[in-house]
């Protein structure tokens, strides 16, 4: 029998996936959301040993290897090509092989981001997915992109729990799609996170909702199988994380949806979180691949029970041969970039990790903003911040990796009162999810949110006075609500016009060179 794998060649993936409807431009066609209904007629072939889920997710354009801080080289799409083939070859006969992605495919390089994430279309393409959820960064660049890269996409991007201003999923977005593996029918229902409203600018969304998860996955699985799904698989771009690396106690979005769902699941692959998932939730097996192609998910389904095991499998860029065509691809891609990514900008004391809630990287990139907006104090969510920065030479193309959002700076007049109800929002979470500059915070974590900080000094160790005025200084996503830590009310800012990478930028290179990061911690837990 022949194997169904992905063998990094388009005309197979295109004789393999449900083709997407032909777009109509200015927009895309229309896309029926309730097809005729017709009996299931497809049949597993006879002898099938399993149907094997490779998936990745939260790749964010990351087409080179990333160095861990071990020196480990992770990730890169031409090892991710000869990850997902090694896992497609290494299933016995007769198997069926499907490929999945758990969203945030295309924001955060260079590379991509200048082509928009085009460059990362073509090495999917050679990764041969078959579907993939609709994640919050795929609308950093606006709907109109968006619509754009769903229109050119070679395979499936999914969401059944958008809705538009009349209640409706927009028709330009697609809730679900089949595809044929092995005699399956196998029907791929989308989901986004209900975060995505505070995880992209509010002006991204205008006009749309995200609508319950669970409720989405049931109504669509019931109509998958009414047209011939022989099972359904979910690529949902809502995480958890385990803790201590122990499956079976995870906890998030997806846990929680998995729970809720009614309708039979043969699996979920997640994203959005960047962790290590590998649990069974309700009965349903998820899974979830770190980030940046740092590793894949791989996952069985064995018949007739649909019984699932799973492992995550790390991409060591050094322990594989990286993949010609895809090898290729990125070539062309970081070519077209290359002048701009090795510009030297400074150097580094040493290697600046994202690790922990507080670290010394977000107290380098708060300070940068504070001292190019001239603002008493600053404020920068830990979103924000997705790459670390290498020891030594450091380049703009590094910088870029750090803050790739193309966020501007504005700054708020408020009074101290008004400053220390922002500052109360900053530590009510059980998890900071920020950084400062300008002041030095201790609060008491078991108090109460809104009641928590005990004391609150400048940088100069002056206190704050409740009737005094202050200039604050945040990103344009915090300052429209971004992950809850908007000003709300009538609070009126200054859009200052200074990119926050132009800020990054220019405060390295006016550093004393090797730069050294601070790293006193600045919101200080109390009573613990």
């Amino acid at each position: 029998m022949r194997r169904h794998i992905p063998v990094l060649l388009a005309a197979l993936l295109a004789a393999s996936c449900t083709p997407l409807p032909p777009a109509v431009p200015p927009g895309p066609a229309p896309i029926p959301q309730d097809e005729p209904i017709t009996p299931a007629e497809a049949q597993p072939s006879p002898g099938l040993t399993r149907v094997r889920i490779i998936s990745l997710n939260d790749f964010h354009g990351a087409l080179r290897p990333v160095e861990d801080a071990s020196g480990v080289r992770r990730g890169g799409a031409a090892f991710v090509a000869t990850a997902i083939r090694n896992a497609a070859e290494g299933c016995a006969e007769p198997c069926a092989v499907l490929v999945l992605d758990g969203g945030d495919t295309f924001q955060g390089t260079l590379p991509s981001n200048l082509t928009y994430g085009r460059a990362v279309l073509d090495v999917y393409r050679a990764f041969g997915v078959a579907a993939a959820a609709l994640g919050n960064h795929e609308f950093d660049w606006g709907q109109d992109t968006l619509r754009a890269r769903i229109s050119d996409a070679p395979y499936a991007i999914l969401s059944a729990n958008v809705r538009d201003a009349s209640g409706a999923v927009p028709s330009w977005i697609r809730t679900d799609t089949i595809v044929e593996r092995g005699g399956l029918s196998i029907g791929i229902v989308g989901i986004s996170t209900l975060e995505t409203p505070s995880a992209t600018r509010a002006s991204n969304v205008a006009g749309l909702e995200f609508v319950d998860p669970a409720e989405s996955i049931d109504r669509y699985t019931r109509a998958l199988r009414l047209r011939g799904a022989d099972m359904v698989v979910v690529v949902a771009h809502s995480g958890a994380f385990c803790e201590g690396g122990r499956f079976a106690a995870c906890e998030g979005e997806i846990v929680e949806i998995a729970r809720q769902v009614k309708e039979p699941i043969a699996a979920i692959v997640s994203g959005h979180t960047h962790s290590v998932v590998n649990t069974v939730v309700n009965g349903i097996p998820i899974v979830q691949a770190r980030s940046s192609g740092q590793a894949i998910a791989v996952l069985d389904l064995e018949p007739p029970e649909w019984k699932s095991s799973a492992q995550i499998v790390s991409v060591i860029a050094d322990s594989l041969a990286p993949d010609g065509a895809v090898s290729a691809l990125v070539r062309v891609a970081e070519a077209n970039v290359a002048e701009i990514v090795e510009r030297p900008v400074a150097a580094s004391a040493r290697r600046l990790t994202r690790s922990g809630a507080q670290h010394s990287l977000g107290n380098l990139i708060a300070d940068a903003q504070r001292w190019a907006s001239r603002a008493d104090v600053a404020i920068m969510n830990n979103g924000g911040i997705r790459a670390d920065l290498p020891l030594g030479d450091v380049s703009y193309g590094d910088v870029y990796s750090v803050q790739p959002f193309g966020n501007t700076l504005v700054r708020f007049t408020v009074t101290g009162e008004e400053l220390l109800n922002h500052l109360e929002t900053v530590v009510a979470s059980d998890r900071v999810n920020a950084h400062v500059s300008g002041i030095q915070v201790r609060y008491d974590p078991v108090l109460a949110p809104g009641a928590r900080i005990m004391e609150a000094r400048l940088a100069d160790g002056r206190p704050i006075s409740p009737n005094g005025s202050y200039t604050i200084v945040v990103n344009d996503f915090i300052a429209t609500g971004g992950d809850d830590l908007g000003f709300g009310g009538d609070a009126a800012g200054e859009n200052l016009g200074i990119g926050d990478l132009d800020a990054l930028l220019a405060y390295l290179r006016a550093l004393p060179q090797p730069f050294a990061a601070p790293e006193e911690l600045r919101l200080i837990p109390v009573g613990l």
